[in-house]
Protein backbone atom coordinates (compact mmCIF):
# COMPACT_ATOMS: atom_id res chain seq x y z
CA UNK A 1 0.00 0.00 0.00
CA UNK A 2 1.05 3.59 -0.52
CA UNK A 3 0.34 6.30 2.07
CA UNK A 4 -2.22 9.02 1.38
CA UNK A 5 -2.06 12.61 2.59
CA UNK A 6 -4.03 12.80 5.82
CA UNK A 7 -5.68 15.98 4.48
CA UNK A 8 -6.98 14.11 1.40
CA UNK A 9 -9.36 11.94 3.44
CA UNK A 10 -12.18 12.67 5.85
CA UNK A 11 -10.14 12.02 8.99
CA UNK A 12 -13.13 12.63 11.30
CA UNK A 13 -13.90 8.89 11.33
CA UNK A 14 -10.52 8.30 12.98
CA UNK A 15 -10.02 11.46 15.03
CA UNK A 16 -9.22 15.16 14.91
CA UNK A 17 -6.54 16.64 12.66
CA UNK A 18 -4.91 19.89 13.76
CA UNK A 19 -2.94 21.85 11.18
CA UNK A 20 -0.68 24.04 13.30
CA UNK A 21 1.06 25.73 10.33
CA UNK A 22 -1.99 26.62 8.27
CA UNK A 23 -5.38 26.17 9.90
CA UNK A 24 -7.94 25.15 7.32
CA UNK A 25 -11.43 23.80 6.89
CA UNK A 26 -11.81 20.27 8.19
CA UNK A 27 -9.18 20.57 10.89
CA UNK A 28 -9.43 21.24 14.61
CA UNK A 29 -9.74 24.79 15.86
CA UNK A 30 -6.45 26.58 16.61
CA UNK A 31 -5.48 30.05 17.78
CA UNK A 32 -2.69 31.97 16.08
CA UNK A 33 -0.73 35.04 17.12
CA UNK A 34 2.51 36.71 16.12
CA UNK A 35 4.84 39.51 17.05
CA UNK A 36 8.29 40.85 16.28
CA UNK A 37 10.24 37.75 15.21
CA UNK A 38 7.80 35.10 16.39
CA UNK A 39 4.63 33.25 15.46
CA UNK A 40 2.59 31.03 17.74
CA UNK A 41 -0.21 28.50 17.25
CA UNK A 42 -2.03 26.52 19.91
CA UNK A 43 -5.03 24.25 19.98
CA UNK A 44 -8.16 26.03 21.16
CA UNK A 45 -9.05 23.07 23.37
CA UNK A 46 -6.87 20.51 25.20
CA UNK A 47 -5.14 18.15 22.78
CA UNK A 48 -6.79 15.06 24.28
CA UNK A 49 -9.80 14.89 26.57
CA UNK A 50 -8.03 13.48 29.64
CA UNK A 51 -4.82 13.78 31.59
CA UNK A 52 -1.93 12.52 29.51
CA UNK A 53 1.60 11.24 29.47
CA UNK A 54 4.10 12.26 26.81
CA UNK A 55 5.63 9.39 24.86
CA UNK A 56 8.67 9.14 22.60
CA UNK A 57 8.80 6.16 20.21
CA UNK A 58 11.35 4.93 17.69
CA UNK A 59 10.04 3.80 14.30
CA UNK A 60 11.80 2.32 11.29
CA UNK A 61 11.72 3.98 7.90
CA UNK A 62 9.20 3.40 5.13
CA UNK A 63 8.90 0.75 3.71
CA UNK A 64 7.58 -1.32 6.61
CA UNK A 65 5.34 -4.30 7.24
CA UNK A 66 2.76 -4.22 10.02
CA UNK A 67 1.65 -7.53 11.47
CA UNK A 68 -0.42 -6.06 14.28
CA UNK A 69 -2.09 -2.84 15.37
CA UNK A 70 -3.16 -1.38 18.70
CA UNK A 71 -6.13 0.49 20.06
CA UNK A 72 -6.95 2.27 23.31
CA UNK A 73 -10.47 2.16 24.67
CA UNK A 74 -9.52 4.28 27.70
CA UNK A 75 -7.83 7.23 25.98
CA UNK A 76 -7.39 9.27 22.85
CA UNK A 77 -3.86 9.31 21.41
CA UNK A 78 -2.18 12.27 19.73
CA UNK A 79 0.68 11.74 17.25
CA UNK A 80 3.08 14.61 16.59
CA UNK A 81 5.19 14.96 13.46
CA UNK A 82 8.54 16.58 14.23
CA UNK A 83 10.73 17.48 11.24
CA UNK A 84 9.82 15.11 8.40
CA UNK A 85 6.57 13.37 7.45
CA UNK A 86 5.63 10.17 9.25
CA UNK A 87 3.37 7.36 8.07
CA UNK A 88 1.11 5.20 10.21
CA UNK A 89 -1.84 2.89 9.64
CA UNK A 90 -5.37 3.59 10.85
CA UNK A 91 -8.50 1.45 10.84
CA UNK A 92 -11.97 2.30 12.12
CA UNK A 93 -12.96 1.68 15.72
CA UNK A 94 -15.06 -1.49 15.77
CA UNK A 95 -16.42 -4.03 18.20
CA UNK A 96 -14.19 -6.61 16.54
CA UNK A 97 -11.21 -8.05 18.41
CA UNK A 98 -8.76 -7.19 15.63
CA UNK A 99 -8.38 -4.72 12.76
CA UNK A 100 -9.49 -5.85 9.29
CA UNK A 101 -6.90 -5.50 6.50
CA UNK A 102 -9.63 -4.36 4.07
CA UNK A 103 -10.35 -1.29 6.25
CA UNK A 104 -6.74 -0.22 6.91
CA UNK A 105 -5.44 3.03 5.48
CA UNK A 106 -1.81 4.27 5.59
CA UNK A 107 -1.76 8.04 6.22
CA UNK A 108 1.01 10.61 5.86
CA UNK A 109 1.29 13.22 8.62
CA UNK A 110 3.40 16.30 7.81
CA UNK A 111 5.38 18.59 10.13
CA UNK A 112 3.00 20.94 11.91
CA UNK A 113 0.11 18.48 11.77
CA UNK A 114 -1.21 16.66 14.83
CA UNK A 115 -3.46 13.60 14.57
CA UNK A 116 -5.62 12.91 17.63
CA UNK A 117 -7.07 9.42 17.39
CA UNK A 118 -10.50 8.65 18.84
CA UNK A 119 -10.80 5.95 21.48
CA UNK A 120 -10.90 2.50 19.90
CA UNK A 121 -9.32 3.49 16.56
CA UNK A 122 -6.82 0.86 15.46
CA UNK A 123 -3.36 2.23 14.59
CA UNK A 124 0.21 1.17 14.03
CA UNK A 125 3.43 2.74 15.15
CA UNK A 126 4.70 5.57 12.94
CA UNK A 127 7.56 5.44 10.43
CA UNK A 128 9.57 8.22 8.76
CA UNK A 129 9.87 8.41 4.98
CA UNK A 130 13.64 8.48 4.53
CA UNK A 131 15.22 7.03 7.66
CA UNK A 132 14.30 5.67 11.09
CA UNK A 133 13.01 8.32 13.49
CA UNK A 134 11.70 9.12 16.92
CA UNK A 135 8.29 10.74 17.22
CA UNK A 136 6.21 12.08 20.09
CA UNK A 137 2.76 10.97 21.19
CA UNK A 138 0.40 11.81 24.03
CA UNK A 139 -2.10 9.50 25.77
CA UNK A 140 -3.31 8.54 29.22
CA UNK A 141 -0.79 5.96 30.45
CA UNK A 142 -0.58 4.07 33.70
CA UNK A 143 0.84 0.78 34.92
CA UNK A 144 -1.02 -2.18 33.37
CA UNK A 145 -3.09 0.09 31.13
CA UNK A 146 -5.52 -1.82 28.89
CA UNK A 147 -3.84 -1.22 25.52
CA UNK A 148 -4.31 -4.14 23.18
CA UNK A 149 -2.11 -5.13 20.24
CA UNK A 150 -3.80 -7.60 17.89
CA UNK A 151 -2.73 -9.37 14.67
CA UNK A 152 -4.32 -7.86 11.55
CA UNK A 153 -7.14 -10.02 10.16
CA UNK A 154 -6.18 -10.66 6.52
CA UNK A 155 -2.74 -9.11 7.12
CA UNK A 156 0.07 -8.31 7.25
CA UNK A 157 0.09 -4.89 5.58
CA UNK A 158 3.14 -3.73 3.64
CA UNK A 159 3.63 0.04 3.08
CA UNK A 160 6.04 1.47 0.50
Amino acid sequence: MKPVEITSINFQEFGILYNMTSPSKGTGWVNQSSGDGWEDTNTAIPVIDSLASLGYTFGSRVSFTAYEMERHMHTQEALFCQDEPIVFLVAPATNENAPNAKEILPVLLRPGQVAVLHRGVWHSSAHRLTKPTYYYWMALCYKNEPTEWQPINGGPIHVE
